[in-house]
């Protein structure tokens, strides 16, 4: 009776075959995109509103966990950037920006865009074309700060119509420095400081940008704001800090930058980076390039926020393509944003694509544990 249920049902006899072996192995789960372009929204057949602006591409995601934490099903909010295939004025980009966008949820997984105010959908662009503004060219979220339940302030960088030139060619949109704009319905619109907060510094290299902030829970230490430049060989992070609660801020000098030795996977540099309180200390989880440019996500961590030191014997924490990022990753995996969840775990969210003729999408992997080594994180 037993062998004829066996032969009818193969589950039942994959069942029993698994009950005789002592152990077996898992397939692991591979992570898959949360928001993509609108472009694939609308072929995946997706509810998201059509937006023109995120045509192209979404990356940078900032992660806001909802106001009240003892809400059951609160607002999520995760503020991007993209661009629809050039930037501001026909000019060609370079760079995954352009204007920012938000998306909402209700367990920071499943995701929905929400259609912003400029006629393109964004709820953050660049100044008009022709105003010679400090951020004409092209703009992007760099950070988001919760002053109060609906009061939001946006740090973005934008950069200008100086053309820098880059090998046998020039190019607009990369002088950037770093704005300031204000939210007072929560997030929905928002309105742009005069001119800009922090300014390039020729001796750092050429653009101030992505900058991530760091609120100490002492309201008397100063804020930090860590954000990076490249020199034309090297990407470098750097620290400002503000006693008047981001209306101004005064630089302090190099964190931290890539390894020496070309074998190291940060050699070309450290750019995008996340920072939060962590263990007693700080974590940072960065992006670092290495000689033929591939980019891989490592961990530093810091007692005070100014010394650093790397983590995982200097290697990566995630590299594309490897679990648990799926194949959407293979070609490049950057900017992440780390969040503290309310159990000790973490949430990482960060960009990728698969390759040259892919278009860069946001994804999110989890640590149980609340650590950051390699076999810490899985897909969600």
């Amino acid at each position: 009776m037993m062998a004829s249920i066996l032969n009818r049902n193969p589950f039942i006899v994959l069942l029993a075959y698994i009950a005789t072996c002592n152990s077996f192995s898992v397939v692991p789960k591979m992570s898959s995109p949360i928001i993509t372009s609108s472009d694939e929204s609308a072929e995946s057949s997706s509810n998201d509103p059509q937006l023109e602006f995120d045509a192209g591409c979404v990356a940078n995601p900032v992660v806001l966990p909802p106001w009240d934490s003892t809400e059951k099903d609160g607002e999520w909010q995760c503020y991007y950037y993209g661009n629809a295939g050039s930037w501001n004025g026909g000019r060609t980009c370079f760079l995954p920006t352009g204007s920012s966008g938000l998306a909402i949820s209700n367990d920071g997984i499943t995701w929905s865009k929400v259609a912003g105010q400029n006629g393109d959908g964004s709820i953050l662009g660049p100044s008009n074309d022709g105003s010679g503004q400090w951020d004409e060219v092209q703009t992007g979220v760099g950070d988001v700060v919760r002053i109060s339940k609906d009061e939001l302030h946006m740090y973005y960088f934008g950069g200008d119509t100086e053309k820098l030139s880059f090998g046998p060619g020039s190019i607009a949109g990369f002088r950037m420095r770093i704005g300031r704009a204000k939210s007072f319905d929560n997030g929905r619109t928002w309105i742009k400081d005069d001119g800009y907060l922090l300014d390039y510094d020729e001796e750092e290299g050429f653009f101030a940008s992505w900058p991530r902030i760091v609120i100490p829970n002492d309201n008397t230490e100063p804020w930090s704001m860590y954000y990076h430049s490249f020199n034309g060989e090297k990407w470098r992070v750097y620290r400002a800090t503000s006693n008047d609660k981001g209306d101004s801020w005064q630089r302090t000098g190099l964190v931290t930058e890539g390894s020496k030795s070309e074998d190291d996977f940060d050699y070309r540099g450290i750019g995008t980076r996340s920072v939060i309180e962590w263990k007693d200390g700080y974590l940072m989880i960065y992006e670092g390039v290495d000689k033929d440019s591939k980019h891989c996500l490592g961990a530093a961590f810091s007692n005070d926020g100014i010394e650093w030191s790397k983590m995982n014997d200097g290697k990566p924490i995630l590299e594309p393509g490897k679990s648990p990022l799926g194949e959407w990753t293979k070609q490049v995996i950057g900017t992440p944003f780390v969040v503290n969840m309310p159990d000790g775990s973490l949430r990482l969210f960060h960009c990728a694509k698969d390759g040259r003729d892919g278009k860069m999408a946001i994804g999110v992997v989890g640590s149980k544990s609340g650590d950051v080594e390699p076999e810490c994180w899985t897909a969600l």
